[in-house]
This record gives structure tokens, sequence and C-alpha cells, in this order.
């Protein structure tokens, strides 16, 4: 089966319930200042609901096309954002709200520039910033842009009868033109970027399309059908705010005390509102209120933001917690098997390891929990294990903070080590060492910060023959009958990569390993990696089931350095167990207290998933 994208009957009934409620409004009319925009059938009406996973909701005319109008102004804003930059663009356009009607002649009385890029000055001026960019290609580059916005099919294109009937009768966005030109805004004349302007306008869009465009805006610039970036976090962040201080126009105000979204309106009937990294909305209903408004755009709004608890300044406190789970070194171990003195050790001193597992988006509220967490339950020469397989995403910020605290924790001797963050690129290293603390596998850093405690309680003796009581079997055996089992062992030597046995082997002998160290895994079927289940350190047994049982061994066993093993031959035991039953017994119950044990520690580490 497919990614087949499936919505939620709850809120699309919700749609529905709101689309009942106010289809019946009659307030309002449609424009009629521009004749072809007065042809418009004032009971065409549509909602939708896009949401940043790329879900749509839907009800009534959605697919019915209109044009576009000042809904253009954000995205023509956003585009010359990209062309240019920030620090031209303010030279040119401020972004101060007007308090004026959306075709006001609202000029700074000492620099002549326009108060902001939503009333027509501004966009008038924005849109020549384009066309002075590439008079050549500035129709393409708009045309281009707002396509991949709206992650259509096919490309945007103009309606050519709106675009005649608005260039025909603009003669007050002419007048503006040229006072730009006058106060050096536009610095050639205004009639080629009039020209791109009124056609900016007449694009045709549906409802559909402008809800897919505010959730690109609420993706921060990332179309979340397409994937196509169109616009940088910056950008995006910069025409967001421009909507939500001046976006309604001398509604802006009172937009923002209902409704609490950036939101654009446009004389065809459309209103597009943007919840930031949530979803996005789009409504179309041609019939108008004073201010030139969609008057069920704005009814549509308000009762979505309340029914759907939207509004940007009645929000819940952050719920839940960063950290997924917090567990310590004597409760959660990697999967190597070690000797009873080592587990010991373990055991005692496993409060120095702090293993947490870390979810959800990393924003300065997130990380500012994690590192408060991370500052008051450490200690100096402790040593932290930081699972992020479960963050979404680590905004730029926070990966800063991050580093610096690492950083900081290490210079105070706790050791950090980091684990499957592959996904946040701009945080992880290109090429992960896991000498400098990073690692694909959450296994692999508690081995190594295991590894790296028993060093500091001098534990570990490398390449030293343990003595036989230490190798966990022997040790359960009674001294008559171990000294009886010795001489019956084959001692082998294995250098780094031999096998000692394959998967589907018959289980014939039972390793005891001595020196180095055993792992049990088997070749991927998808990848060219090996996938470990296991490993086993000196003093530790390897293959009793299969030895018990008579089976055939599930696993690969691999030396992952030089090794040596005492091993148990079937037809040895077999044969002990003829000759001296009792030594046989003692043998079988050690084998089973050795598994009773492995059992419980994996009991152990199962709940502790359970727990999360």
């Amino acid at each position: 089966m497919g990614n087949r994208v499936v919505n939620s009957s709850s809120i699309q009934q919700i749609l529905e319930d709101v689309y009942a409620r106010f289809r019946d409004l009659r307030e309002g009319r449609p424009a009629d200042y521009i004749p072809e925009l007065a042809k418009a059938n004032p009971d065409d009406f549509g909602i939708v609901i896009a949401t940043t996973d790329g879900r749509l909701y839907e009800v009534g005319d959605t697919a019915k096309d209109f044009t576009i109008q000042s809904i253009s102004k954000p995205f023509a804003f956003g585009l010359a954002l990209k062309l240019l930059s920030s620090d031209h663009m303010l030279a040119k356009v401020g972004v101060e709200p007007s308090g004026d009607a959306f075709n006001a002649i609202s000029l700074h009385p000492v620099t002549g520039i326009p108060r902001n890029p939503m009333i027509n000055a501004g966009a008038i001026a924005t849109t020549a910033l384009i066309w002075a960019h590439d008079p050549e290609r500035a129709e393409s580059l708009l045309l281009d842009f707002l396509s991949d916005m709206a992650g259509t099919r096919k490309r945007l294109s103009v309606d050519e009868d709106v675009f005649r009937s608005e260039r025909d009768t603009g003669h007050r966005n002419r007048a503006i033109g040229y006072l730009l030109r006058n106060s050096d805004v536009i610095t050639s004349s205004p009639e080629q970027a009039l020209e791109l302007y009124f056609r900016q306008c007449a694009v045709s869009v549906s409802c559909r399309d402008l809800a897919v465009m505010a959730a690109t805006l609420a993706c921060q610039g990332r179309n979340p059908i397409t994937n196509v970036v169109g616009l940088d976090a910056m950008c995006n962040t910069d025409v967001l705010a421009v909507m939500g201080s001046c976006g309604m126009y001398d509604y802006t105000g009172q937009w923002l005390y209902n409704v609490g979204m950036p939101a654009k309106s446009g004389v065809g009937g459309g209103v597009m509102a943007v919840v930031p990294g949530r979803l996005g909305i789009a409504v179309y209903s041609p019939p108008l209120d004073t201010y030139g408004n969609s008057c069920r755009g704005i009814a549509v709004c308000e009762e979505l933001s309340k029914r759907l608890e939207l509004h940007l300044f009645d929000q819940p406190n952050r719920a839940g917690t960063v950290i997924r789970s917090s567990t310590s070194g004597q409760k959660r171990y990697s999967r190597r098997w070690r000797s009873k003195v080592d587990f010991d050790l373990l055991k005692e001193h496993g409060e120095r390891i702090k293993v947490l597992q870390v979810q959800g988006v990393l924003d300065f509220a997130a990380v500012e929990e994690l590192l408060a967490h991370l500052e008051g339950s450490t200690t100096n020469e402790s040593f932290v294990v930081l699972d992020l397989a479960q963050v979404l995403a680590l905004p730029e910020v926070s990966v800063q903070l991050l580093r610096d605290a690492l950083s900081n924790l290490q210079k105070q001797g706790i050791c950090c080590l980091a684990c499957r963050g592959e996904h946040l690129k701009n945080f992880w290293p290109t090429e992960e060492s896991e000498a400098a603390g990073w690692f694909e596998s959450l296994d692999r850093a508690l081995e190594t910060v295991e590894n790296r405690l028993l060093e500091q309680l001098h534990c570990t003796q490398v390449a030293e023959r343990l003595p036989q009581n230490s190798i966990t079997l022997l040790a359960d055996l009674g001294e008559q009958n171990r000294t009886r089992l010795m001489p019956l062992l084959e001692r082998r030597h294995y250098s780094t990569n031999d096998l000692l046995c394959r998967k589907g082997d018959a289980g014939s002998e039972l390793f005891l390993v001595e020196t180095g160290l055993i792992s049990a895994g088997i070749e991927s079927s998808t990848t060219s990696k090996r996938i470990r289940f296991a490993t086993f350190s000196s003093g530790v047994c390897i293959g009793e089931i299969a030895f018990l049982n008579n089976l055939p061994r599930t696993a690969d066993l691999v030396a992952d350095e030089d090794s040596t093993c005492l091993v148990l031959h079937r037809d040895t035991f077999e044969q002990l167990q003829h000759e001296e039953p009792e030594v046989a017994i003692d043998i079988i119950l050690a084998l089973h207290r050795d598994l009773a044990r492995k059992v419980d520690r994996a009991n152990q580490q199962l709940s502790l998933l359970e727990q999360r």
C-alpha cells in the first residue's frame, strides 16, 4: 500500500458544521469598482484547512478559480526579500501599520516611502522592486514562486479579463505609482511595474491553493505537500510578522483581537490565515464588508479560531516534557554481557551513568528544560548518554545552546555521548566518530560509557586471562566438580573477525569466554551492516540454550578482538552424563542459574521500555 493520506472525520465534520452555519449569511456584496469582480456569484462559498503534515480538509466551492488580488501582497513581499535583502526592502517599504484603507495613498511624511507592503502603495513599490531586479523575467519569477507556494501541478496563470479590467480602471493605483516615482521609491517609469502589479493581482487561484499557500507559510516556507522550499525561515518570519500587524488593513487590530492569526484578505473574496507551525486556513466568498474583507471569510475564521483554539495569544503551556525517559546505569545496561564481577560493579556505581532519551521539537523552552535537567542531575566524573532518536527538530538557536552546554559539561569532567541523531543535520557531525562521542546506536553508546566507568574503577583487565573461578559458569560449580571439568575443556584462540560458529550450525559446543570480546549477530538482509544482538566479555558463557536443547544456532558468533575461549563439546558432556552424572547435573544447574540471571536482566530492560 502507498502512503495514502488519511484525514480525521471529526475535523471534517467541524468544517461542514461551520460551512452550514454561515452558508446563508447575506451580508456584504462583491467588489464592483473592478467591473470583472462584480460578476462574481455571491453564493460561492468554500473553506479549506491545510495542515503542516499535508492533510486537506475542505467543504464547498474549494476548486473554483477566483483572482488572488491583495492576497498576493505577502507573497510578493516574500519574493522581494528572497531576491534582494531585508535591508534593501526596509529602505524602500516600511513595516508599520497605517490604520488606513487598503487603497489609501499612505506614504511617510518625511521619507516618502509606503508605510507597509500590505497596502497598495507598499505593494506597488514591492512589485516594482521585483521588476527592477529582472525586467525580462519578473512575471515568470512571480508566477513560479506563487506556484511553488501553492504546490499546484499546473503553473498558476493570470486571468486576462480581470487583468484588463483592473488595468483600465486602476487610476488610483496609477497615481500611487507616480507618487512613488516622485519620491524615488520607484527609480524609473512606473508603468511596467504597474502592469506587473495588475497582473499579479489577477492571478487565478482556488480556495484549495490558498490554503496550501497558508500552510507553506506555517511550515517556515516549505510546502507541506511537495516539500519544495519557497522561502527560507527568516524571510518567512518577516512575511508573517507583516501579515500579523498589517494584513487586514484598518481592521487588523480587531482581527488580531477576535481571531489572533497572521492573515491577508483580497477583494476577490479570499481570506487566508496562518497558524504558524500548525496549519493554514482559506475561505472564499465574494461578498465584502466595508473594509474590503469577505464577510463569510471573517465569520468563518472567528468561529474556527474559537472552536479549534487557534488564537495565537491564547495558547496553553507546553504540555509534557522533553525528557522521554531518564534512567541510570544501575538499571539500564548495554547488550554487552559481562562477568559477575563487572555486573556487580555496574550495579554499585551505575548511578554515575545518566541515560536521557529526548523527544519532540527542541525549541528554546524545550532545550532550556533539557539543559537544566542535565546540569542539575550530573556531578563530576559522571557520564551522560543523550539519545536523540525521538527528537523531531532542533532549531538553530537550540543547536548552539546544546553544543555549548555539552562542551561545558565536558570541561567539568562529565563525559557526554550523543547517539541516534543523524537526522538532525544542523547538529550532527558530518563524519560520525565514536571516539569523539557520536554514535549511531544507543547500545554502542551505553557499552562505551560502561567500559569507561569500569576502566575508572580499575576493573577491566585487558588481554589478561581471568582466573578460572572468575568465569561465571566455573564459579558456580563446586570446587571438586570444577576441577573435574577443567581438563575436559578445549582452549581455542581466535583472531579479530574470526567466526566461532554460523547461524544454523548445530549447537554442539558451549563457549566460555576467557579473554577478549565475542559478539552475536546476523547480516542484515537490506544493508551491508551486521546487526548486533549482544556482546560477550571475558567471564561469560555463550550458546547454552542451543547446547542444552541440541538446537541450531540463531546467530553468528564473531570475535570482535583477539579472544580465547574454553569450549565444552557435546560428545564430552554426554560422556560425562553417563560416567559422572553428579558432575553433569551440577553443570546443568549452573547453566540454569546463569540463564536465570540473563532472563532477569532482559526482563528488567523490557520493563524500562514499557514504562516510557
